[in-house]
């Protein structure tokens, strides 16, 4: 396996002090912060970051907010404002970050369902502005496929590469959860892209339904189907679970079926 694997908790309520320092020990080769709740990235943990980014090897990214946020709505004073703080989190964790930033395509309301079209312009325009923001500082957005819920955009190859596309810049590619994708079943489509790079991957498991975050190998999700499509991937794959247990149990699975 060439990709590093690096672990995110999903659990923004917990202080990350609690564990952040134990990851480089555990055998992580990067930390993904989600930069909301106790892991946003100012104040004092900003200082705690700085640490960690100056006295480890730990390859840093980002995940922009998500949490009460659309960079798809129509109404364009939440547009805007979800934009502003998807470009703000960057600004403020930008140089901790090595490369990437994940950004969630955003959603629909029962207004823009009606005029879908109308929703993906307003992504595509959002994600531009998020991608000059981060060109400034020489990072790349990576745009996650969400899950198998109606309401939500970018669930599948299609709509994803469409927002790319839309978007056309040279700092943008596909997150790829594998999670998600196993709940949309996905996951054979999303290694087919041939004409968007998939630049980072997200690893957690569930049972096809409900985007539990389990420790890998914990559901269904077929891993040898993973690890032989990313053969070739050399970016991070983050493990995102609640716990470092349950990703140090996902990182020893990951390489003990690569071995």
């Amino acid at each position: 396996m060439k990709a590093k694997i690096s672990f995110s908790s999903v659990d923004a309520t917990t202080n990350p002090v609690d564990w952040m320092y134990r990851l480089e020990d555990a055998g992580f080769q990067g930390w993904e912060i989600v930069a909301e709740g106790q892991q946003k990235v100012e104040g004092q943990f900003k200082e705690r970051v700085r640490e960690i980014h100056e006295t480890t090897n730990l390859v840093l990214s980002l995940h922009t907010p998500l949490s009460d946020l659309n960079i798809g709505s129509v109404n364009e004073r939440i547009w805007a404002e979800s934009v502003r703080q998807i470009k703000e989190s960057i600004e403020d964790a930008h140089e901790f970050v090595e490369d990437i930033c994940v950004v969630h395509p955003g959603l629909f309301s029962p207004l823009s369902i009606q005029m879908p079209d109308k929703a993906f312009q307003k992504a595509i325009a959002g994600l531009r502005a998020i991608c000059e923001t981060a060109s400034e500082y020489g990072l790349r957005i990576a745009v996650e496929n969400l899950i198998s819920i109606n309401m939500l955009l970018g669930r599948t190859p299609d709509e994803l590469v469409r927002i790319v596309h839309g978007v056309d810049m040279d700092n943008i590619g596909i997150c790829l959860d594998v999670a998600h994708a196993n709940t949309t079943k996905t996951l054979d489509e999303f290694f087919r892209i041939n004409d968007v790079d998939i630049i980072h991957m997200h690893a957690s498991d569930n049972f096809g339904t409900d985007d539990l975050h389990l420790a890998v190998g914990k559901g269904n999700l077929d891993w040898n189907k993973v690890l032989t499509g990313a053969n070739d991937y050399e970016g991070l794959i983050v493990v995102e679970v609640y716990t470092v247990e349950a990703g140090i149990e996902s990182m020893q699975y990951l390489r003990n079926l690569s071995c």
